[in-house]
């Protein structure tokens, strides 16, 4: 059982758990009915003006009863898109006096070495919001400068003032003062003066965003919870009070960075922690049908719209990161799944650089104009309007029938790009096409090879709307031989979100060394945090016994940086981390070729992660017996091959343990699948798609 405290309770009426991934372009609606395991799915075009109507939308279209519905979890890009975008609060940012430029001055390392051009990103706040408090706390966590009353009255009118002609509720204070992390009291007297002298401005205090050191990082952390908290809780509000005017009275939560999610309450809190919410579904839900598969070594390639995610699933297990940067050198230091997201998405826009070279994204037409074929009045060629008039999609099809698409607009387009480049409409639709695979081959390389890992020892799966259109020329480029290709593929990040665990991280800073630590300081943190860590968990709603994972990030004495060491399963202690300094030494010599035995190690941080594992479903397996018919044939070009007549199937028509070569094309509602010539394609006893270069690969088998 689920360690879910199910409100209303579980019975036959009402078994749904519901899955929503908010994307740049259409809005995806997963249910799972966990009593005959089918699935409802179903998708809406997004709104960037207002997110929330999609929500609505995309539910009503479900046509599932409100009673039916027993817990809904929510992706939403809102964090990301505001950072990305600069649309954010007002923040006044406040620190220890004599550190306001922090912010700007950020670190020593450049982007471009050698470039007169470049210039540091500006920060989410105004250097004229930067103010600073006559306190101070040391590496030890004294106080040596107290704070007292009458400076947080002096704070307080230089607030008053940098408010003046901005609204409360777009307004934000973020507190970061020096070693907080060590000693909150300073911060936590601030905010609790802060919120009494200025009611309805929301506060972000650093010790509870981001408890760790480097002032930067922390600084920069906390800035990025203020600038969205205004935003985030708007949007918390405007989905309450649209589920409620829909009927829906279950309990709802909304994904965060880590895999994880959290109840709207907790999830407002602390923004911060949602940056990929949107994004993190989809691997979670790539790495369940990787398993189905029989696939424990992944990479996840989620292709949708607008943009393309990538990411890694090793051994079975997510690979975390805990630094993420909204631009470079702008980082925010949060639990995060390790992705990396590329503008390649089906709307990305076909262009001619200066050079007169072809460029593909990260521009992109959205949902509206949207490709010239979507008859919008769009006026840029796409990725979209390529795989149209090479004959991949189907323009009666699109969306299963709810769209049609207009095949005369993207070729007319594609003429008109081949003039400028001397080729014709088709040559330039490949061109478009092979650009776009490129693009997504070096997203593969940067997750695989440049850390160590070899992609022939990966299956890709392959998922979003336009992910297994692409998946089939990707491999051929990169030496892969596998693709798994998940149930309504289009939608698998909303049904990751539907089937995510909770999960909370908690670290501590601390800075110990090898040859004179105090076990008993380390082994008591942990203790602490684990509890704290269960504590939360049971407010975000899970009340059974959690799996605890606890790891130390370390580092030889005087290195900058530090690797996250998982100490074995139990309770902590001296023989546990003697253990774990062991394994320092090796998982150094694997990453970097060398050890250097009877080096003094340096600990710089304690981490815990409490998952609360939910009930994962059981689908609903496909009929064996079926003879399936092509529905049609059609040419499709592919590259070396020219136009090739092309059977194309329904994918509800192929039975599982069912398997043929291609080339084929796959039509289903929310996808594609392109079959390649002399790929082949077999679909296992739970209705998940394997393809595999001939003679290579285990195709999915059972």
């Amino acid at each position: 059982m689920s360690g879910y405290d199910d409100s209303p309770k579980m019975n036959a009426d009402t078994s749904v758990r519901c899955g929503i991934d908010t994307g740049g372009t259409f809005t995806d609606f997963v249910g799972v009915d966990e009593a005959s395991g089918e699935l409802v799915a179903c998708k809406w075009p997004s709104s960037h003006s207002d997110p929330v109507e999609a929500i609505v939308g995309v539910v009503k279209d479900s046509g599932l009863p409100p009673e039916s519905i027993y817990f809904l979890i929510l992706g939403t890009t809102v964090a990301t898109n505001a950072l990305i975008q600069r649309k954010g609060a007002h923040v006044i940012y406040i620190t220890t006096e004599g550190f306001e430029d922090v912010l700007y001055i950020q670190r020593m390392n450049r982007r471009y070495h050698y470039s007169y051009e470049w210039t540091k990103p500006l920060p989410f706040v105004e250097m004229r919001d930067s103010l600073g408090v006559r306190e101070r706390i040391n590496a030890k966590g004294e106080v040596v400068i107290p704070l007292e009353p009458e400076e947080m009255e002096r704070l307080a009118q230089e607030v008053e003032a940098r408010l003046e002609g901005h609204s409360v509720e777009d307004s934000s204070l973020a507190v970061s003062l020096l070693f907080s992390y060590l000693n909150p009291d300073h911060e936590l007297r601030l905010k609790g003066f802060l919120q009494s002298r200025f009611p309805g401005v929301a506060v972000s205090i650093s010790h509870e965003v981001a408890p760790i050191w480097r002032e930067y990082e922390r600084g920069s952390t906390v800035v990025a919870d203020a600038f969205v908290k205004p935003l985030l809780q708007r949007y918390v509000t405007s989905v309450r009070k649209s589920l409620d005017s829909l009927g829906l009275r279950c309990p709802w939560a909304i994904m965060k960075s880590n895999g994880g999610h959290a109840t709207a309450k907790v999830a407002e809190g602390q923004p911060v922690n949602l940056l990929l919410s949107g994004q993190s579904g989809g691997i979670i839900g790539g790495k369940y049908f990787g398993e189905l598969a029989r696939e424990k070594n992944l990479i996840t390639l989620d292709m949708g719209g607008t943009s393309c995610d990538v990411g890694v699933v090793q051994g079975g297990k997510l690979s975390y990161i805990t630094n993420y940067e909204v631009e470079w050198g702008l980082p925010v230091s949060a639990p995060f799944v390790d992705l990396t997201a590329i503008g390649a998405g089906g709307g990305s826009i076909a262009w001619i650089d200066k050079g007169g070279f072809l460029r593909v994204g990260p521009q992109s037409a959205g949902a509206t104009p949207g490709p010239l074929c979507y008859g919008r009045a769009g006026t840029q060629v796409t990725v979209t309007d390529a795989n149209l008039a090479l004959g991949r999609l189907n323009p009666e099809y699109f969306l299963g029938g709810k769209m049609k698409l207009h095949p005369s607009e993207a070729l007319e387009g594609l003429a008109e790009l081949g003039r400028r480049l001397d080729l014709s409409a088709v040559e330039v639709a490949q061109a478009v096409i092979d650009m776009a695979n490129e693009n997504m081959a070096n997203a593969i390389r940067l997750v695989s090879i440049e850390r160590g890992l070899d992609p022939r020892d990966f299956s890709v799966v392959a998922f979003g709307g336009a992910g297994p259109l692409h998946a089939g020329g990707i491999i051929e480029k990169m030496g892969m031989t596998r693709i798994v290709i998940p149930l309504y593929p289009g939608l698998c990040s909303a049904f990751g979100a539907a089937i995510a665990d909770f999960q909370v991280d908690k670290v501590w800073s601390t800075h110990y060394r090898s040859d004179s630590m105090q076990a008993d300081v380390i082994i008591d943190q942990f203790r602490k945090l684990e509890t704290t860590a269960r504590e939360e968990l049971r407010e975000e709603g899970f009340k059974a016994a959690p799996e605890v994972h606890r790891s130390i990030s370390m580092r030889y004495a005087g290195q900058n940086y530090e690797h996250d060491v998982r100490l074995q399963e139990g309770s902590v202690n001296s023989e546990s981390l003697g253990q774990a300094f062991d394994e320092f030494h090796r998982l150094h010599e694997k990453l970097y070729g060398y050890s250097i035995s009877g080096e003094v190690i340096e600990l710089i941080r304690v981490n815990v992660t409490a998952i609360g594992r939910t009930r994962k479903p059981r689908l609903k397996t496909p009929p064996s017996d079926n003879d399936p018919q092509p529905r049609q044939t059609r040419p499709v070009y592919f590259d070396k091959h020219g136009f090739v007549p092309c059977p194309v199937y329904y994918r509800d028509d192929l039975p599982g343990r069912y398997s043929f070569t291609g080339p084929a094309v796959i039509e289903e509602v929310d996808s594609t699948i392109l079959l390649h010539p002399g790929h082949t394609l077999r679909v296992n006893r739970h209705g998940v798609i394997g393809i595999g270069i001939r003679g290579k690969g285990n195709h999915g088998e059972d």
